[in-house]
């Protein structure tokens, strides 16, 4: 009897330990090529970090998270996380969460500006993107080769492109996101007074991206741009340019 006793005190001893561990403490264990975090308080199951470096284009400021216990009872471990890198900067939050099928997310909010997105593109652009990002993520969970399930939207506020051929007012374009066979399928669509755009695209595996649609401008749209347009793709009976592309991102 006292041997089981013994036993209790020390489970519970354990059990104290780790629910009152402090998030410092772990930051310690990480390997120093995996994140640079600075400034963590709190504990491992609801603590604060002031800022979290991934790579020299990747900080997230002001990190927050609470770590749900309830979830490890099955095999999963899920978190509800945010970060605020300050005003008129990115921000999110949402519920992420890992167990032995991957990562899946739901509620997921990210705000960003133009500036900040292109900053963070593989690619330069042969111009510059004005306006603001919204990004919503209903559910998320991880497949082959990206996505299980994927319901979500993008909305970009007060759009606009500037570049010197001339710039378009975009309106406020907006993207459904799903998952199509493993694929992220996402069906943009925009309308202003001097363009009109519908595009389907597929993200596959390797990042081989297919897109189809159409486009058409209006007499308000910048002589060159308008141009460009004749040569990108075909007309179709309505006049809008056609698109068919493959490529790799």
């Amino acid at each position: 009897m006292k041997f089981k006793i013994a036993l209790l005190i020390i489970f519970i001893y354990c059990i104290t330990l780790v629910v009152k561990l402090p998030a410092a403490a772990v930051v310690d264990w990480l390997p120093r090529n995996v994140a640079k975090v600075n400034n963590v308080t709190g504990t491992i199951w609801h603590g604060q970090a002031q800022s979290i470096s991934i790579n020299t284009k990747t900080k997230f400021e002001n990190v927050q998270w609470d770590i749900k216990p309830m979830s490890l009872l099955s095999l999963t471990l899920e978190a509800a996380v945010s970060f605020n890198n300050g005003p008129d900067a990115m921000s999110g939050k949402g519920v992420v969460a890992y167990n032995m099928s991957g990562v899946s997310a739901s509620n997921v909010i990210l705000d960003i500006t133009s500036e900040q997105l292109m900053h963070y593109l593989p690619r330069r652009l042969p111009g510059t993107l004005q306006g603001d990002f919204s990004v919503v993520i209903k559910e998320f969970k991880q497949g082959q080769p990206y996505c299980q399930q994927l319901d979500g939207n993008i909305l970009w506020q007060n759009a606009k492109t500037l570049s010197q051929y001339g710039d378009i007012n975009l309106g406020q374009p907006t993207a459904d996101l799903g998952c199509a066979q493993g694929n992220v399928s996402a069906f943009v669509s925009q309308e202003s007074d001097q363009l009109v755009t519908n595009l389907d695209i597929v993200l596959g595996k390797n990042a081989i991206y297919e897109l189809n649609g159409e486009i058409q401008g209006t007499d308000k749209l910048a002589p060159k741009i308008a141009d460009a347009l004749n040569w990108i793709g075909p007309k179709n009976t309505a006049g809008a340019t056609t698109l068919t592309y493959t490529g790799k991102l």
